[in-house]
C-alpha cells in the first residue's frame, strides 16, 4: 500500500511539473519545415499592426531567400482578410481562433514577434524595433531593429544579442 500511495504521489509530481514546463515544438513544427521561422502576433483593429505592414513585408522578401518564413497570426476569432487586403500584407496568415499558438509562445500583445529555430525553440520574443517607445507614441528614427536583428542572427547561426524586449502595443485578451 506504501508502494502504491509513492507511486501515485511522484506521479502527480511528475505531471505538476509537465504542466508548468513549456510544450515542445508540436504546434508550430508544421510551420517549420527544417528551417527557422518568424511568427508575429497582429490584430486588425491595433493601429500598431496596422503601421507595422510595411515592415514586415520588407522583412519577409529579404528573409525568404534565406529560406525563412515569417507568419502573422491573428488570436482569437478575428477575421484577417479584410486587413490583408487593406493593408496589402504578404505574410502567410495564420488563425490562432484556440489560442494554441498565444499559448504557446506566451504572446500578450499586438504587435509581438517569436522568431524560432528549425528545432521550434524561441531565440528572440518581443517588439518588431523601438518605433513606439510607449503606447501612444512614435519614435521618426528607428534606431533599435530587434527583429531584423534576431533573424540574421538566426540565418546566420549566431548567437542573438537581445533575446527579448517588451512589446508595446494592443493587448491579447485570452478568453477564461
Amino acid at each position: 500500500m506504501l508502494r502504491l500511495a509513492r507511486t501515485v504521489t511522484a506521479a502527480a509530481v511528475l505531471l505538476a511539473f509537465a504542466s508548468c514546463a513549456k510544450a515542445g515544438p508540436e504546434p508550430i513544427a508544421a510551420f517549420l519545415k527544417g528551417r527557422a521561422a518568424a511568427f508575429v502576433f497582429l490584430a486588425p483593429d491595433c493601429p500598431l499592426s496596422q503601421s507595422y505592414v510595411p515592415t514586415l513585408n520588407e522583412l519577409r522578401e529579404q528573409f525568404q531567400t534565406n529560406h525563412v518564413e515569417l507568419y502573422a497570426v491573428f488570436p482569437g476569432d478575428v477575421t484577417p482578410d479584410e486587413f490583408v487586403s487593406n493593408y496589402q500584407l504578404k505574410l502567410p496568415v495564420i488563425r490562432d481562433a484556440d489560442f494554441r499558438l498565444t499559448e504557446f509562445f506566451h504572446a500578450s500583445t499586438t504587435p509581438q514577434a517569436f522568431v524560432v529555430d528549425s528545432d521550434g525553440h524561441t531565440l528572440y520574443d518581443g517588439a518588431i524595433d523601438n518605433r513606439a517607445p510607449e503606447l501612444g507614441q512614435q519614435r521618426r528614427v528607428i534606431t533599435e531593429h530587434y527583429l531584423l536583428d534576431a533573424l540574421n542572427a538566426a540565418v546566420q547561426h549566431t548567437d542573438i544579442a537581445i533575446k527579448h524586449t517588451q512589446p508595446v502595443g494592443c493587448f491579447i485578451e485570452i478568453p477564461r
